[in-house]
Formats: C-alpha cells, structure tokens, sequence
C-alpha cells in the first residue's frame, strides 16, 4: 500500500500554529495556475499588442510583472513568454526586475506572515531544524539551486524563504543569479513562437528539452549537495 503524502497533516499542523500562513502557502500553490489561464484567456480575447517600445511602457511591465508575480497571481514562466513573444530582448532587463522586486515582495509578505512556522513545522524533526541552524550562513546556496530549478514554484519557493529566515538580500543576489537560466529559457520559447497560441502552449524544442533536463539535474545536485554537507 503506498504512503501517504506527509503534506496534508503538516499543512494542518501549520493551520492550527498560523492560519494565514497555511493559507498563503495554498493561495500561492493554486492561483498562479488559475491566473495563468485569466490570463490566457485575456490575450486571447485582445491579441493585438502593439510591439513598439517607449519607457511608459517598461514602467508598466515591471510594476505589472512585480505584483503579478509577487503576489503569485501569475507564474513567472508565462509572462516571461509573453513578453518574449510581444517585445523580444528589449523588454527582457524590464522582466529581470520585475521578478527581483517580486521576488522581494512575496518574502517581505511571507515575512509578514510568519509567526516561526518553520520552527512548528519541524518540532517533531530536530535533526532538520539543526541542520537548517547549522547552514544559516549558506542559504545563499539553497536560494540559488532553488530558484534555477524549472519545477519549483516560484511563489512557493518566496514563502519558504521567508519561513526560513533567508534574508532579502540573499534573495535579491542570489536569487536573480537562479532566475537567469529558466527566464531566459521562457523568454527564449516567446521568442521562437510563430504565433501566440503556440507561445502560450508552451511548445519546446530539442534544445528547450534539454536546457530544461539540465536546469533540473543542476538544482537538484545543488539542493542535495547542501544538505548532504552538513549531515
């Protein structure tokens, strides 16, 4: 008979310790997927984006993409897309800061939030709550294998890092280092879509395969490799 998941009881154990933290770690577990097809549905309705450049406009895409994705209201792989798709590598420095200011925002909220959930959660596991103690001065290592990873959430990862007691400033440096690789690879799916419908399905190629497979084999050997060190 298989196991069962471990999540649900510690996911009720964290409700019954901090309610909003319990919900917050659902919301951003579920809405980014609801909101990708919102938005979906959106551009579909009103394709026609102008493709032209002027600095209002770069200002909208980073205060946009900043909530959109700070507040997981959209993933960060789809409106890296899209803005490949629409504006091509002119918009791209205007993604790169909207995800660090989201990325600041989602751990400032998930700070806000947090009432030492990390610490109830690990209550009945003392050797992951030394571990994480032990590796205080490492997290910047975590922060970048975690957010390199294509798989991992990124809305998710903001409020483990806040759990956790990361620091924003390893977030912002190394979590914009992580980011690099899977936003480029979603800006590179934009780029060589031929049409809309073919960006937002997600369409890859051999080489987006591949850049993927490695993406995911290089966050998990990083992830492992932190933890493996300090036990």
């Amino acid at each position: 008979m298989a196991q069962k998941s471990p999540f649900l009881p510690h996911l009720a154990s964290l409700y019954r310790q901090n309610p909003l933290m319990a919900i917050a770690v659902i919301w951003v577990m579920a809405v980014p997927a609801v909101g990708s097809l919102v938005l979906a549905s959106y551009v579909y309705s009103y394709p026609g984006i102008s493709d032209k450049i002027y600095p209002t406009l770069y200002l909208i895409v980073i205060v946009s993409g900043t909530f959109l994705m700070g507040l997981a209201l959209c993933p960060t792989t789809v409106l890296a897309i899209l803005t490949g798709y629409w504006w091509g590598w002119a918009m791209f420095p205007a993604v790169i800061m909207a995800y660090s200011l989201a990325s600041l925002l989602g751990y400032f909220i998930g700070l806000s939030l947090d009432k030492n959930s990390f610490e109830a959660l690990l209550g009945n596991y003392p050797k992951a709550k030394a571990l994480f103690q032990k590796n205080r001065d490492r997290m910047g290592t975590l922060i970048f294998f975690t957010r390199i990873s294509p798989i991992i959430p990124f809305a998710l990862s903001n409020i483990l890092f806040a759990m956790i007691k990361a620091g924003w400033k390893n977030i912002l440096i190394y979590g914009f280092l992580g980011m690099l690789p899977r936003t480029l690879m979603a800006f590179g799916i934009g780029l060589a879509a031929n049409s809309l419908s073919e960006a937002l399905e997600n369409r890859t190629d051999t080489l987006q395969l591949m850049l993927f497979i490695t993406l995911l084999a290089v966050s998990i050997w990083g992830i492992g490799r932190f933890f493996k060190s300090s036990s």
